[in-house]
C-alpha cells in the first residue's frame, strides 16, 4: 500500500507539472476529475509542498517498516546476515524503481490521462495537509536559505536617484532634457530586442573580396561587411566612414572582427559583447544560423543619446497621415514606431518591419494588392519603390471582417 501511495504523489507531481497550455485546455475538458486536477494547478507552490509533504512521510514510513522487518529479520535465530541484507537491498530497489521511476515515466508520457486519474485523490490529500502548508512552506524557505542562501547584491543607485541628481547637478534646462533622454535610452536597451534595431541584410554593404570594391555609393554605408566564399556571413568589417581617403587603398589592414549575436537578444547585451571584444559590428543571426542584419555600436549610441521629441520626428516622418484614418508609410518601417503612432498593442514576436508581417501573414515575400492585419488597421501593399514598398493603411470598419 505504501508503495502504491508513494507512486500516486510522484506521478502526480510528475503528470501536473509536465502539463503545456495545450495540454491544460484538453484536461479541462476531459470532465469534472480533470477540471478539479487543473484547479489545483492554480496554486502550483501549495500543490507541490503537498505532494512533497506526503511522499516524504510515506516513503518515512516505508523505510522505518523495513528497518523493522530487516532488525528481526537478523535477530531472528534461523537466519543469516546475507537475507537481512538482501532484504534492504531488494526494499531499496522496489521503491525506486516502483514508486519514482516507473509512475513518473508514465505520466509524462501521458499527462493528461494521469492527471485526470489522480485529479480527486490528490484534491483530497491536499485538502487534509492545507493546515499546515504555510508550516512546511516557511519550514522549506528556512532550509533553504540556511543551505543555499543565495545572496544578492543591492543595487548602489536607482535610477530615481540618478534623475535626482541630474535636476540637482544643473540649472540649464536643455541640459537636463539632453541627460534624461540619455537615461530613458539606457533602460529601453535593456527591453529592446537587436531585430528593432538592426539594419536588414537587404540594406547593408557586402563583398567578398575587398579588392574588388566599388565605392561609388559609400557614402551611404558607414561600414564594408565581408563575408565568407558563399556570401551567406559576414565574418568582418571595414569602417569606411573613419578612414581617410589614402587607407582606402589598403583595406585589407583596416579589418576588425565582429561578434555575433541571435536574433532574440537585447540591445544591452549586444553592446556589452561589443565592449568587450572591442568591436563595432554584431553580426544578428536568425534561428536557423542564418544572416539576418547587423547592429552597429553607433546606432546603439545613437538610440541612446537621441532625445525623445527627435525619435517621435522620426516617427512621424515614417508614417504620414493621407486623409481621416487612413495614413502611408514605407515597408522598411518599424512595427513599433508605427504602433505607438497609431497608439496600438501588437504582440508580433520575430517581426519588425511592416514588409515583414505583411509575408508573415501571406506566406510569401509581398506583393502589389497583399493586405494584412495590424491591430484595428489593415495595411495594403501600393506600389514598389526603390527602397522597398509602399504601404496604406487604413482603419477598418466595425462590421469589416478579418478573412
Amino acid at each position: 500500500m505504501l508503495i502504491l501511495l508513494s507512486a500516486l504523489f510522484s506521478g502526480s507531481e510528475a503528470a501536473l507539472f509536465s502539463l503545456d497550455p495545450a495540454a491544460r485546455k484538453k484536461l479541462r475538458a476531459s470532465g469534472s476529475t480533470g477540471l478539479r486536477a487543473d484547479q489545483l494547478l492554480d496554486q502550483p507552490e501549495q500543490v507541490l509542498s503537498a505532494i512533497l509533504f506526503w511522499n516524504l512521510l510515506i516513503n518515512m514510513t516505508y523505510f522505518a517498516m523495513a528497518a523493522i522487518v530487516g532488525d528481526r529479520l537478523d535477530t531472528a535465530t534461523d537466519t543469516t546476515s546475507s537475507i537481512t541484507v538482501l532484504f534492504t537491498v531488494v526494499s531499496l530497489l522496489i521503491i525506486i524503481f516502483f514508486s519514482e521511476m516507473l509512475p513518473k515515466s508514465l505520466a509524462v508520457i501521458s499527462p493528461v490521462k494521469i492527471a485526470t486519474l489522480v485529479g480527486v485523490p490528490l484534491a483530497f490529500a491536499f485538502h487534509v495537509v492545507r493546515p499546515i502548508l504555510p508550516l512546511v512552506t516557511a519550514t522549506n524557505r528556512l532550509a533553504s536559505r540556511l543551505i543555499w542562501p543565495s545572496f544578492e547584491p543591492e543595487q548602489e543607485i536607482s535610477l530615481g536617484d540618478i534623475e535626482r541628481a541630474i535636476e540637482l547637478g544643473t540649472d540649464d534646462a536643455a541640459l537636463i532634457r539632453r541627460e534624461r533622454a540619455a537615461l530613458r535610452g539606457l533602460v529601453e536597451i535593456s527591453e529592446t530586442r537587436v531585430t528593432e534595431l538592426m539594419q536588414p541584410r537587404a540594406r547593408l554593404w557586402l563583398t567578398e573580396e575587398i579588392s574588388s570594391v566599388d565605392f561609388q555609393n559609400s557614402a551611404h554605408f558607414s561600414h564594408l561587411l565581408v563575408t565568407n566564399q558563399s556570401g551567406d556571413m559576414v565574418v568582418a568589417a571595414v569602417p569606411v566612414r573613419a578612414l581617410r581617403p589614402s587607407q582606402f587603398d589598403h583595406l585589407k589592414d583596416h579589418l576588425e572582427p565582429v561578434v555575433y549575436v541571435p536574433w532574440s537578444a537585447y540591445v544591452s547585451q549586444a553592446l556589452e559583447q561589443l565592449q568587450l571584444r572591442n568591436c563595432s559590428v554584431a553580426v544578428i543571426v536568425n534561428e536557423f544560423g542564418e544572416l539576418a542584419g547587423v547592429l552597429i555600436k553607433d546606432e546603439i549610441l545613437r538610440f541612446i543619446m537621441v532625445t525623445r521629441d527627435d525619435d517621435e520626428a522620426e516617427c512621424a516622418w515614417s508614417l504620414q497621415e493621407v486623409t481621416d484614418g487612413v495614413f502611408r508609410a514605407f515597408g522598411s518601417a518599424s512595427i513599433r514606431s508605427v504602433a505607438k503612432r497609431l497608439d496600438l498593442v501588437v504582440d508580433e514576436v520575430g517581426v519588425t518591419t511592416l514588409s515583414g508581417l505583411i509575408q508573415r501573414q501571406n506566406g510569401r515575400f509581398p506583393r502589389e494588392g497583399d493586405r494584412a492585419l495590424l491591430g484595428d488597421f489593415q495595411l495594403l501593399v501600393l506600389s514598389e519603390v526603390e527602397d522597398g514598398w509602399i504601404i496604406e493603411i487604413r482603419r477598418r470598419e466595425k462590421d469589416q471582417g478579418e478573412t
